[in-house]
């Protein structure tokens, strides 16, 4: 489930534990006493969501400690979901989680929107290429037929969430082209502006890293970060393919919801 930086908050110079005495040498590693007093700054609420936690200089010399000691801390905390850390900008105390329910075909703004929470996008780059040979499969076209291909990047909140690749019909892209999107769901856009009916979708999802150094600085993630990746076909009437698209979701802010029920055999 998503955890997201308010970047609006301003950044504190040093945790609460810096007010703290320093760490006791016992039978528990220095890193691990650490991270617990981390932890219980952030879950009594002396750390709040948005903050920025105390440098790694800050850290070790208000602690008495090494770099190294605060990097397996703060790794640690980031594994258990209680921090973020953004590219070029520290470390942040996530934020409470949400999550995207899959047991029926709804865009983001409709599934993650409202409570406080807004979801917009950026387009970055709409052009026409030869379609990819897995975009082709997809959206069952002959290998390298022309298709629009729109890049964009969405935010929930003031936080980057994905970035996502559509390959379209032309005919399709060229209407997108005119239509501005950025706080509007891909899917309510084909339905109310473009007069096309939606039937169903067919998604994989995977797990990914974040090895590209672009996308690591438009998501704001550290290179060798979890991603999520997703390939989705949208599909029109009559099983025809709207489009195709890869988003890459920052893992630590975002995860699908899914209920089942066993059938009796």
């Amino acid at each position: 489930m998503p955890r997201v930086i308010d970047k609006k908050t301003t950044s504190i110079a040093a945790s609460a534990a810096l007010s703290r005495p320093g760490l006791v040498h016992a039978a528990q590693p220095l890193y691990a006493q650490l991270r617990d007093r981390l932890k219980a700054d952030i879950l009594e609420g002396r750390l709040k969501p948005g903050d920025k936690v105390a440098s790694e200089s800050e850290l070790t010399a208000g602690h008495g400690v090494s770099r190294i000691t605060v990097r397996q801390a703060l790794n640690d905390l980031q594994k258990e979901g209680l921090v973020v850390k953004a590219h070029g900008k520290g470390t942040f105390v996530a934020q409470p989680a949400v999550a995207q329910d899959l047991t029926s075909l709804r865009g983001l703004a409709e599934s993650l929107g409202g409570e406080g929470r807004t979801v917009h996008g950026r387009l970055l780059s709409t052009r026409t290429v030869k379609a990819p040979d897995l975009a082709a499969q997809r959206l069952q076209l002959a290998p390298r037929t022309p298709v629009c291909e729109l890049q964009t990047l969405r935010y929930l909140n003031r936080t980057p969430l994905s970035l996502n690749t559509q390959w379209v019909a032309l005919e399709i892209g060229e209407r997108l082209r005119k239509i501005d999107f950025a706080s509007r769901d891909l899917l309510g856009v084909y339905e109310n502006e473009l007069g096309l009916a939606i039937s169903h979708a067919d998604l994989s999802i995977s797990a990914a890293l974040a090895a590209d150094a672009k996308l690591c600085r438009q998501l704001g993630v550290e290179p060798g970060a979890a991603l999520l990746q997703v390939d989705r076909v949208v599909y029109g009437q009559g099983r025809q393919p709207l489009h195709f698209e890869i988003s890459s979701y920052r893992s630590d802010l975002f995860s699908y919801q899914l209920s089942t029920s066993r059938e009796r055999v």
